[in-house]
């Protein structure tokens, strides 16, 4: 006599059967995608003797959902709450500027926010510092990691002449 739902077969006499309900479906593995170049960003057409007093800089620390506050450089940019921006994104930099239909907006304590994609591709540190470069007469807030001003300043400073009078960097 058998019970409800079992085989008179022994166990070890039943074939093996597969529920299909708990096989995933089969997928076509495609051939992976050719990397894609990061985009160039045009460059901000600043005269080459432009003074450097042209420049504000600042730090500001972004909080876990990307937001800073830059309230000193927005106020000079004449940027208000509400203030819509735009955002381009290149390798170690986000290029912050006004736009009428821009997709985001000055926060209402004066903050911006940049998304998870334009840190990730401009290479800041989830939670880190980043450095700011105002540009008011082009109208720009330039986002950078701090990791690049200090290869700049790597270099500036490995190119100065030693106590002997020589340029390091050129040995």
């Amino acid at each position: 006599m058998s019970r409800m739902g079992q085989s008179p077969e022994p166990a070890a006499a039943r074939p093996e059967q597969l529920i299909g309900a708990l096989i995933p479906p089969a997928t076509r593995r495609f051939a992976p995608l050719a990397p894609l170049d990061l985009p160039v960003l045009p460059r901000l057409d600043l005269p080459a003797d432009a003074p450097f007093e042209s420049f504000l800089l600042d730090v500001a620390r972004l909080d876990a959902s990307g937001r800073f506050s830059a309230r000193s450089l927005l106020t000079t940019l004449a940027w208000s709450p509400g203030h819509r921006v735009d955002l381009r994104v290149g390798t170690d930099v986000v290029v912050i500027s006004s736009c009428v239909d821009g997709r985001q907006a000055v926060g209402g304590r004066g903050e911006l926010t940049l998304p998870v994609s334009a840190r990730a591709l401009a290479g800041l540190d989830r939670e880190g510092w980043i450095v700011l470069v105002a540009i008011p007469a082009r109208g720009a807030l330039i986002v950078h990691p701090p990791a690049l001003i200090a290869r700049l300043l790597t270099d500036y400073y490995g190119r100065q002449p030693g106590p002997d009078g020589r340029i390091h960097g050129d040995d």
